[in-house]
């Protein structure tokens, strides 16, 4: 533990230099969740949901797309060592690979712990937000997605070999993520096409949990099979990441 928090200072220390990463992660959907809001009052109302406020889809919506970008956040911070040429000397601080894994998570993982705590209650306060359900219910699936969020920056940084690579597919995944798993908008409202395979996101089982709870009221129960689709996608992800991560490999940064 004591290397970990190690690194954890290390890391948060970064974070204080430049905090706009984490900025991202709340000001753009906070921005988004604003001007969509009131449009969305109509998707929600031709689902049938009449007297629902549009932010029941923005703000669970735009947590889940935004989510995705700590993905890079995640591996950006192993690029960022190979970068600065620290990567050895952390290594050789005596942690094991799993174990210094697991410290570059544990911010990404805090800031997705705020961004949503964030989010939902920017939502109470300032745009109506009713969750009609169990608030435990929308902490689980948030921690559920949060999984998937942080094997898939392992995964991303097995697989890909160049800090742009990691730029590019992260940004593309979520918004691929996002939009065709009715983050934007709902199912119901993508083209057909895009709707009969929607199921292949994992922010439409995401958003599934949450529509379950926010506008239908329901418990724990509508929200296990979901969960445990997303900790099938982290499960996926996570076989990934440990199978192809070589920490000898070597990555190519900005320079």
């Amino acid at each position: 533990m004591s290397g970990v928090l190690a690194v954890l200072r290390i890391e948060l220390r970064h974070l204080r230099h430049d905090p706009l990463p984490a900025a991202l992660l709340v000001g753009m959907p906070i921005v988004l969740m604003v001007m969509l809001s009131r449009a969305m009052d109509l998707a929600i109302a031709d689902e049938g949901y009449l007297g629902v406020t549009g932010s029941a889809q923005t703000v669970p919506g735009m947590a889940c797309v935004f989510a995705f970008f700590a993905s890079a956040i995640a591996s950006f911070s192993v690029f960022r060592e190979y970068g600065w040429r620290t990567w050895p000397r952390l290594r050789a601080s005596g942690l094991d690979s799993r174990t210094l894994l697991v410290a570059k998570l544990v911010l990404p993982a805090m800031m997705l712990v705020a961004q949503h705590v964030l989010l939902f209650g920017f939502g109470v306060l300032f745009l109506d937000f009713d969750n009609a359900g169990p608030w435990g219910a929308i902490a689980l699936t948030a921690g559920a997605l949060s999984l998937v969020v942080l094997t898939a920056g392992i995964a991303a940084t097995a697989v890909l070999s160049t800090v742009q690579q990691v730029n590019a597919v992260t940004n593309l995944g979520a918004m691929v993520f996002g939009g065709l798993g009715g983050g934007f908008v709902p199912v119901a409202a993508l083209p057909p096409w895009m709707a009969d395979v929607a199921f292949v996101s994992p922010v439409y089982w995401a958003m599934k949990a949450y529509r379950a709870v926010i506008l239908d009221g329901e418990g724990y129960g509508a929200i296990a099979v979901p969960c445990l689709v997303l900790l099938g996608y982290a499960t996926v992800f996570a076989v990934v990441g440990i199978r192809w991560l070589r920490l000898d490999r070597p990555k190519r940064t900005w320079g």
